[in-house]
């Protein structure tokens, strides 16, 4: 058996393809690739691949992880040819590589995420308060959100030691570009959302209706930390 780890995007209109949904186009498109895909045992065996950490929906993903076990050893470059032929647009294998022996499972290993949010205000804005608020966001020692559990009920959370970075990447006609790095995976999850609504709102800076826009574009292992680094095996 031999693990593979994939890097792949997903955007346009398959940024609204929800989870299960994910995992059956990718149970599709590995049997039409004809990957020698190994099997769970048991009464219903399924194909072993896992995705490193589900998207929201809507949201575009720049470099998207998951992982897959192969019975038979393939070179890289044909699962990613196999695969890029099989699958639906909007989804693309960037690369795969093989994973160390005994690796941690990926989703184990995410940490954190990084994002890129246009926020579209509306014209009253005075664009010199963006920096300015930025800081003075990032210096209050917690950030309350409202958050409601599965039997409906609402509670309080700080999310203010998951904002990792928050910064300005540039400024146009009515509108900002931020990135944010923020908790992301197993031991914690901040929702770039509520990160993008507690800035706007207690800095009182006014949003146009349906003007934010959010991509991931990253994830990392502990300490920000590449995950192909900690999981790529080295070829001898």
């Amino acid at each position: 058996m031999t693990h593979y780890g994939i890097c792949y995007s997903k955007e346009g209109p398959a940024r609204f393809i929800s989870h299960l949904d994910m995992v059956r186009t990718f149970e599709r498109a590995i049997r039409r690739a004809g990957l020698p895909v190994a099997f769970s045992q048991g009464f219903n065996p399924h194909p072993k691949f896992s995705f490193g950490c589900p998207l929201p929906v809507g949201i575009p993903g720049r470099e998207e992880y998951m992982e897959i076990e192969l019975v038979s050893e393939l070179s890289p470059a044909e699962i990613e040819e196999k695969l890029n032929l099989a699958l639906p647009g909007g989804i693309a294998v960037l690369r795969s590589f093989r994973m160390v022996d005994n690796a941690p499972a990926i989703m184990a290993l995410i940490d954190s995420a990084r994002y890129k949010v246009q926020i579209d205000f509306q014209p009253e804005i005075d664009f010199g308060r963006i920096a300015s608020c930025i800081s003075h966001f990032l210096s209050l020692p917690g950030v309350s959100v409202v958050r409601k559990s599965k039997d409906g009920k609402e509670k309080y959370c700080d999310i203010r030691k998951g904002i990792f970075r928050l910064e300005l990447e540039s400024l146009q006609e009515n509108s900002a570009v931020l990135e944010m790095v923020i908790k992301t995976g197993s031991t914690g999850n901040i929702r770039p959302d509520e990160v993008v609504s507690a800035f706007t709102g207690h800095c009182g800076l006014p949003v146009a209706e349906y003007g934010v826009y959010i991509s991931r574009e990253a994830l990392y292992g502990p300490g920000g930390s590449s995950l192909e680094s900690v999981l790529q095996k080295k070829e001898e």
